[in-house]
Formats: structure tokens, sequence, C-alpha cells
């Protein structure tokens, strides 16, 4: 008589095959779209409509997906949702020069100038926090209507004491790391941006895209992102800002709302780095509850 699969069998193979449709996120809920700015193509991806539009710009050295929790949810609230590939990042044109924060800053004016999209909401996140503050900086662009700052921060190093969100020896480990042996130290660096256990395909997946940026370029922006002294930039920010840390990274949060005109500082416990991964509903939330703020 031929074994037939017990009730305990089945509801394991379903769970399995739910959990890997749950795992897998729904591509469906964008269309993957192209622009030429400038010396290079822009990967961005686009969802929703309506009158407003938000931006989303993903940190070093990841890619737009990092937003897929945030994409279909805003884009259900009747906003136009893009979230795009900096220079060097995920699927847009790789450069040798250019791969500077102000850079991929003239670039964000450029692509919003080209798109017609005028006073976005703009969130970024790490390095495109300082991408953002240099593109408010600059007296050619059109100024955003609300921005939020995601694990932002003031790097002190060499300029005053005060917080930073990493230390010299730590990100000379990093950058020797990409020298040396990069996936080991790209994926000790995706683990650390979590606070809570995330499944392991998402981890390779945001491992895997870090590495569509050269690595050349990588070290290029960390190297900027680590040592200029952007003080001035954060102090010319007149416009409503929401600064959204992890408990871990309290301080320099703190810090950076002291030096940000017209700032709130939102801190999500239990969440690392990465918190709109870690935390999406939480995330979510603040964010909309700052939009819906006159």
């Amino acid at each position: 008589m031929k074994n037939r699969p017990n009730a305990f069998s089945i509801v394991l193979l379903v769970a399995i095959i739910s959990g890997l449709a749950v795992g897998a996120k729904d591509k469906s809920a964008w269309k993957d779209a192209f622009i030429t700015v400038g010396d290079i193509k822009i990967h961005y991806l686009d969802a929703g409509g309506g009158e407003r539009t938000l931006v989303f710009i993903p940190g070093w050295p990841f890619t737009a997906e990092a937003w897929q929790e945030q994409i279909p949810y805003f884009a259900a609230r009747a906003l136009r949702v893009i979230a795009l590939d900096p220079r060097s990042h995920g699927q847009t044109t790789k450069t040798e020069e250019g791969n500077t924060l102000h850079q991929q800053a003239a670039d964000l004016n450029a692509f919003l100038q080209k798109l017609k999209i005028e006073h976005p909401y703009l969130v970024g996140w790490g390095a495109a926090a300082t991408v953002i503050a240099e593109y408010i900086a600059s007296p050619e662009t059109s100024k955003p209507e609300k921005v939020v700052l995601v694990e932002g921060g003031a790097t002190t190093w060499n300029f005053e004491e005060g917080p930073s969100l990493t230390s010299i020896q730590k990100a000379r480990a990093l950058l020797l790391g990409f020298q040396e042996d990069r996936m080991k130290a790209v994926e000790q660096f995706v683990r650390s941006l979590f606070s809570t256990r995330q499944p392991e395909y998402l981890i390779k997946e945001v491992v895997n895209g870090s590495f569509k940026t050269p690595s050349a370029a990588a070290i290029s922006l960390y190297f900027d992102l680590l040592t200029g002294d952007r003080r001035s930039v954060w102090a010319r920010m007149q416009v409503p800002s929401l600064i959204v840390t992890g408990a871990t990274n309290r301080k320099a949060g703190e810090d950076l709302k002291n030096r940000v005109p017209h700032s709130d500082l939102q801190v999500i416990e239990g969440a690392g780095s990465a918190v709109f991964l870690d935390k999406p509903q939480a995330f979510n939330q603040v964010l909309d509850a700052f939009f819906g703020k006159p």
C-alpha cells in the first residue's frame, strides 16, 4: 500500500509554501522605469498616483528595492511613490567619476526636473539623508514640501566633539574588508543593520543589491560621507523635517535634530539602522502621521 501524506505533512507543506509566498516581494506593486539625466540613465520604481509625490532614496550602497515595505503602503494612500537608484547604484549607470554625495544631489535635482516633480516629499536613508541636505542647500533646487532623514547624522570627525554614527576603527575595518573579502564584509555590515531577526532571503537580497555598486565608487562615497564637514549644510535646511532613528543611534539623532531647523525626532524602539525593514509598520505609521500634518 502506498504511503499517503498525513495531515501534519500537508499542513507543513502549506505553511512552507505560504511562507515563500509571503517572503517573495510582490514586484507588481510597482513598475520599473529609466530616464536619462545628464551623463547617466537613472533607474527608478514608480507606483501609485496623485497630486503629491513621495521620493525614496536608499542608503549606501543599496538599491531602490530597499523600500519594498513602503512603496505599496504609500501608493495606496493617494500618493505617487518613486524609489530611485542613485548614480553607480542598482540599475543606474555606473561611472568612474562623479561618485560624490554632492553630485548625487545634482543628479536628484536633474531627475526631479526631468520628471516635472515640484515640492515632493523626500525620504533618504543614511548617506541619502546627506544627499537630501546637499540638494536643499543648492540655490538651484525646488524645495521639497517635507523631508524625512532616516538614520542620518552629522559626522563629527576632526570637527568638534559630538556623537557620530560610526567610529574610525569600524569605518577602517569596513573599507579594508571591501578589498580583502567584500562578500564577507558586506554580509556582516548588512546583518548589523537589523535589531530583529530577518529572513535569509532578505539578507541575501540586500547583500546582492549592494554588489551592483562597484567597489571604487562605494569607497569614494563612503569616504565622502564620513569625512565631509556639513554642519553648515544641515543648518540651511529650512523645510519641515522629521528625523527617524532606531534606539541604538538615539544620540546621533538628537544631535542632528539640534542642527536641523524645523525638525522633529522620532525614535523607533527595537529597530536597527534599517528601521524601515526592521519595523516597517511602525515606520510607515510615523511617516504617515508626519505627511498628514498641516
